[in-house]
């Protein structure tokens, strides 16, 4: 059986070396003369395996392999995995998750490790920069790797271990046992972590062989191509010259030709169109450093392979979306059902919940997933800017804390920033998921304490005070003593009571070093003015008082936040209640 090339993306944290790592690849490959060089295709890094085989002398064996090449994405202002999905699951077969070894997993890494196990998709570590390890720098970049590594000083081998180890650990916060590449018995048990230089070279032989021979051992049944209808996933819109629009496209399946029908995830739901041209540009040559800018017209292209393609109405395809050949004129209607499917990623909605956008239907397809492993319930997910439209729907969700739309690069239209004024909702934007959501918990915790605050001062709250003896400053009309708070928050205005439960009059207001307080917390001295109260019949000095609560005030502090000392005022005040009356505040 024909295999295909795997698709493999790069992943990792910011600045932790992806595009160096890539170009180091794309050079390698450049440098390795092989007769065809590779082609750089749309969004792609096509190495094929004759070129592996001369960069990786001495790993790789031409007489072991049936797998073509590596297929690598390279798509800048995508995020390959979390925005490119293909019928069924993530468009790359395998991931290199890069990693700063001096670093460690940092943010971004444990999003795209989630993201990983939530596609069961297998991958290898690249513990980048290890030639910032002192005494490594000089490391050799001919393979293999640990010949290399062993020439080097005791001293360097022990810190390039100790970050090593430092950064298996940290995988294994995240789930993941890893070994050094070199030292993994089991590739089904443990993550390989190759250690690379991108910036000199060194280890870049042993992750392309590793890349090659997970995908030979592991992989063979999902690259066989088959007799299946072409499919593809469509990365972005774009207007070339003399060809005008087109799609950048990667084909994961089967193959595509002129004159194919095909169904396409539009802006407004799937097209059926006719493919009227296939470019890409044309093969880098051996020693040649910049990719070639001429597109070379092809009558048919087979998975796996970045490519343009021209047909009517392509201006409409959305990013992230699927193309898929249609076999026959009587497939039509069922291509575009399964393309529909595909295009809403959220099977569970709720009428009470957040409003996401995206650019794209993958990244919104990944954005459903954070909030769902948070959680968190999602009314409405569409892909496109945020307008006015979803502002008045967030706005009418009933839980004031689920009134936001998270927004995952794409921009947020004048109309909408308008409508947000006057509807009460919260648009959290940004380019990295992990973000918006922290910004999302972030202003629902304000949200949920400013609330609470509001709650507070409109419900009568548990609290019990004691009168010091030797404080009255007046006795009546309104008498005014002096008083510690034993527990709780003493909020004016709020009627008191005796040990008896009789009324003894309205707590007016607090004063403390002769200034008005809206408050006194627990522990606090302060005056209190109490109406309708007279010193010596009302109470005494040294008696206690408790806030007097009512039996719907009782229910709605149930569902309170309440201290642990208001609690126990509560329970002493629903105690004395129930001694007559066994059910009061039910």
């Amino acid at each position: 059986m024909t295999l295909r090339q795997p698709i493999v993306s790069l992943m990792g944290h910011v600045d932790h070396g992806k595009t160096t790592l890539l170009d180091r690849i794309a050079g390698s490959a450049r440098a390795s003369r092989e007769a065809g060089g590779i082609t750089q295709h749309i969004g792609a890094l096509e190495v094929p395996l004759a070129v592996l085989l001369k960069i990786c002398q001495g790993l790789l064996r031409a007489d072991q392999f049936t797998v073509p090449g590596l297929l690598f994405i390279d798509t800048p202002g995508h995020r390959s995995f979390v925005t490119m999905r293909r019928r069924g699951g993530a468009l790359a077969d395998l991931a290199v998750v890069v990693v700063d070894v001096g670093e460690g997993v940092m943010p971004q890494t444990r999003e795209v490790l989630q993201i990983l196990r939530h596609e069961k998709t297998p991958f290898v570590v690249a513990a980048n920069k290890i030639d910032a390890v002192p005494g490594v720098k000089n490391l050799s970049p001919r393979p293999p790797l640990p010949t290399a590594l062993a020439a080097l000083p005791a001293e360097a081998r022990k810190l390039l271990d100790e970050r090593l180890y430092a950064l298996s650990e940290g995988l294994y916060a995240q789930g993941f046992s890893a070994e050094r590449y070199d030292r993994v018995s089991d590739y089904t048990r443990n993550v390989a972590m190759v250690p690379v230089s991108a910036k000199t070279g060194a280890g870049v032989p042993d992750l392309l062989a590793m890349m090659v021979g997970l995908s030979q051992r592991f992989l063979e049944k999902e690259l066989e191509l088959g007799e299946r209808p072409g499919e593809a996933t469509i990365l972005e819109r774009a207007e070339e010259r003399g060809l005008g629009a087109v799609a950048n496209i990667i084909v994961y399946q089967g193959k595509l030709a002129t004159g194919d029908s095909v169904v396409v995830t539009g802006r407004d739901g799937p097209f059926a169109t006719k493919i009227r041209g296939i470019y890409r540009p044309e093969a880098l040559r051996p020693g040649r450093g910049t990719p070639s800018r001429r597109m070379a017209s092809l009558p048919q292209v087979q998975a796996a392979a970045g490519v343009k393609i021209s047909a009517p109405g392509i201006e409409n395809a959305l990013p992230g979306g699927l193309l898929k050949v249609v076999p026959d004129a009587s497939r039509l209607q069922a291509v575009r059902e399964e393309l529909e499917a595909e295009t809403h990623p959220i099977a569970a909605v709720s009428e009470n919940g957040v409003w996401l956008k995206a650019d794209t239907l993958g990244g919104l397809e990944a954005l459903a997933f954070e909030c769902q492993e948070a959680q968190l319930p999602v009314k409405g997910a569409e892909v496109g800017s945020v307008g006015k439209r979803e502002v008045l729907l967030a706005g009418a969700v009933k839980d004031r804390k689920l009134r936001a739309i998270l927004a995952f690069n794409v921009a947020v239209l004048p109309e909408a920033q308008e409508a947000v004024r006057s509807a009460d909702v919260k648009i959290l934007q940004g380019e990295v998921m992990y973000r918006i959501l922290e910004d999302y918990q972030a202003w629902r915790a304000d949200r949920e304490a400013r609330e609470e605050e509001d709650r507070r001062r409109t419900t009568t709250h548990p609290a019990k005070l004691e009168v010091l003896p030797g404080f009255v400053f007046r006795h009546s009309k309104p008498a005014i003593v002096g008083i510690k708070v034993m527990a709780g928050t003493l909020r004016p205005p709020c009627r008191l009571m005796d040990r008896e439960g009789n009324d003894v009059g309205l707590l007016k207001g607090l004063q403390e070093e002769g200034k008005p307080v809206k408050e006194a917390s627990e522990g606090k001295e302060v005056a209190a003015s109490v109406d309708g109260a007279v010193v010596g019949r009302s109470f005494a000095e040294g008696d206690q008082l408790w806030v007097v609560l009512t039996e719907e005030g009782v229910r709605q502090l149930k569902a309170a936040s309440l201290t642990p000392s208001e609690q126990g005022v509560l329970d002493e005040v629903l105690a004395r209640h129930r001694a007559r009356q066994p059910f009061w505040g039910t």
